[in-house]
């Protein structure tokens, strides 16, 4: 299970006639300089369809005498983020009128407090509860062979954080912040622990929104534990490849078929190829690979086959019915790769780059 630092928002419906912006000052380090990144989303626009929503504000704030100050939208309640780094970032909830203090007392490693509002105070100390934890489950994942055990207990300490402010204030505005961090079935678990005055906070739409989301997912799981049972036909496709001929699944029964679905945007995509293309020597003659791009234009599909050398089949999707391979494959996440039999049955789903996937693909092989 990853871990990352969710960026939700606090939704609230706004009366009156006077509504003013929230104001935001972000105290430095001693002797910090420079320019930041502010990047402002109204969260009435946040809950929409992504292709429904207005485009984000981005601002500058520069650093003078120690502070920078911005102001967050006044049309209503919004989200904020402050980009302290490529990688890093503060996550701000407010309301039109609040007065928020954010204090840096460290760019690299990242660490803050927040004052202004109970909620934004509650967060930001749950979230530092978390960070550590979040820090080296990422250092350990990036590794060449991660720890997959310790990933596993890492995950659920940082869970045990989330679900324990739940189960203790479940009646608090924040208990459902802490909810949304959570996912797969420890979610619905803890949503059903919500008080009922949890329902009339700010945030609980959000948490409905998730537990949708969440059951889908779930069902999307099972859904995969029976497509590897080994008597499931793969799903028949068929795919334009570089030159826009059509290829289809069915071109290649009687070899065994790793379909990597993937896109030039998944740098997890991309560092699982050196392996991909080792195994594809390895097992020349009896082994095919369909590289299905998903998500990336045209032209980035092109110069990504190009730029990493990719000697297998590629195959694009795009296109209305692309999302429904997804969902014959059930694919919840990239990379992907399914090992098809020669026979044309599904024999393994993978989620991720794993390097326990080329032992499951030769053992499956060696039978």
């Amino acid at each position: 299970m990853e871990i990352k630092k969710m960026i939700l928002p606090l939704f609230s419906l706004l009366g009156g006639a006077f509504i003013a912006n929230a104001d935001v000052t972000v105290v430095f380090p001693a002797g910090a300089s420079g320019e930041y990144e502010v990047v402002s989303q109204l969260i009435s626009e946040a809950v929409k369809p992504r292709g429904e929503r207005k485009a984000e504000v981005t601002q500058p704030i520069i650093v003078k005498d120690g502070k920078a100050v911005f102001s967050t939208p006044a049309e209503g309640a919004s989200q904020s983020i402050i980009y302290t780094s490529e990688r890093e970032g503060i996550a701000l909830f407010t309301m039109p009128g609040d007065d928020l203090t954010v204090d840096i007392s460290s760019v690299e490693p990242l660490e803050y407090t927040v004052k202004g509002t109970p909620l934004m105070e509650t967060i930001a100390s749950l979230d530092a509860k978390g960070d550590a934890i979040k820090k080296e489950y990422f250092s350990i994942s990036r590794s060449d062979n991660p720890d997959r055990d310790k990933l596993e207990e890492l995950s659920n300490r940082y869970d045990v954080i989330f679900a324990d402010y739940v189960k203790g204030n479940p009646s608090d505005p924040a208990a459902v912040y802490a909810l949304l961090q959570l996912d797969g079935q420890p979610y619905l678990d803890m949503f059903s622990m919500l008080s009922k005055s949890a329902e009339t906070t700010p945030l609980y739409p959000l948490a409905v929104n998730k537990k949708e989301r969440v059951e889908k997912s779930i069902e999307a799981e099972n859904r995969m534990k029976a497509l590897q049972s080994g008597d499931v036909d793969a799903p028949v496709f068929t795919l334009k490849n570089l030159e826009g001929k059509n290829v289809s699944l069915s071109d290649f029964r009687g070899k065994w078929v790793i379909l990597d679905f993937w896109g030039a945007w998944c740098p997890w995509c991309i560092k699982g190829f050196p392996a991909l293309k080792e195994a594809y020597g390895k097992y020349a003659g009896q082994l095919e690979i369909i590289g299905i791009d998903c998500r990336d234009s045209d032209e980035a599909w092109r110069k990504a086959v190009e730029r990493y050398e990719l000697p297998w089949v590629q195959v694009y999707n795009g296109g209305a019915e692309a999302e429904k391979l997804y969902e014959e494959y059930a694919v919840q996440g990239f990379p992907t790769k399914v090992i098809v039999s020669p026979e044309g049955k599904i024999a393994n789903i993978t989620v991720g780059e794993d390097p326990s996937f080329f032992n499951v693909l030769a053992k499956l092989m060696s039978k």
